[in-house]
């Protein structure tokens, strides 16, 4: 410390523009921090804080030395509302002011989503691209025990959902099979008709963490409900 820093008695400048993002696409969920360097040209670290509630009292949680002016938060949880401030420290010790504060909501809709009422069903929203599968498909109907059972089928195909909104639409091609008496002894054929219903245009919305629907426009077949596993496509849980 120079004779110059022990004269020091000014604080310095907040740092600027913290901004920062939550996500899913790496091995861990984590809230990314960054933010524009202070102009005092004498700051020697930045304070990282971190709070529930922009009301209540703000924890340390990190501190960094420039000239790194990022930080990666991996100790946070699903659904949190998380409020971030950082500050400066020069090389005399003295404690600037708070930057103006940042609030995270630790929500996307990557990782896999349970199907309602369908077993074992589930659709995977790839946290990197934002995307769902190529071909989605749901089995629809019974079993085929006697004639004239039907099982349709719904493939949908591939959405790039709107990372603000959490919603996309795409196109459904739906096809059947019905068990149809045989032209042989056999008794039994399974027929499937395909290209005999128009395709149907369906919006799908992740936005609510609670849960999602995939509606179809004409309203000619019913809402679809998924809840949020909060495990990553391969069954992982997302959080430790």
């Amino acid at each position: 410390m120079s004779c110059g820093d022990l004269l020091d008695e000014e604080a310095p400048k907040p740092p600027e523009k913290l901004s920062g993002y939550f996500t899913l696409s790496e091995t861990f969920p984590k809230v990314s921090l960054k933010w524009d360097k202070s102009i005092s040209n004498d700051v020697s670290e930045y304070h990282i804080f971190r709070s529930q509630s922009n009301d209540f009292s703000f924890d340390s949680i990190a501190i960094v030395k420039p000239p790194v002016q990022l930080y990666k938060d991996t100790t946070i949880n699903w659904l949190d509302s998380v409020y971030y401030k950082v500050r400066s420290i020069d090389r005399a010790g003295n404690v600037g002011s708070f930057s103006e504060p940042l609030e995270i909501f630790c929500y996307k809709a990557g990782g896999n989503w349970e199907i309602i009422n369908f077993d074992s069903s589930y659709l995977c929203v790839n946290p990197q691209t934002n995307a769902t599968p190529e071909i989605f498909r749901l089995v629809l109907g019974m079993p085929f025990e006697t004639l004239g059972d039907t099982s349709g089928i719904m493939d949908f195909n591939q959405v790039f959902l709107d990372t603000a909104l959490w919603t996309g639409g795409g196109w459904m091609y739906y096809t059947y099979k019905v068990l149809e008496a045989g032209n042989d002894t056999s008794g039994f054929d399974t027929v499937t008709y395909a290209n005999t219903i128009a395709p149907e245009y369906f919006t799908i919305d992740l936005s609510e963490p609670e849960g999602g629907t995939i509606i179809f426009n004409s309203g000619q077949y019913g809402s679809i409900y998924l809840e949020h596993t909060v495990k990553s496509c391969n069954g992982d849980n997302l959080f430790p």
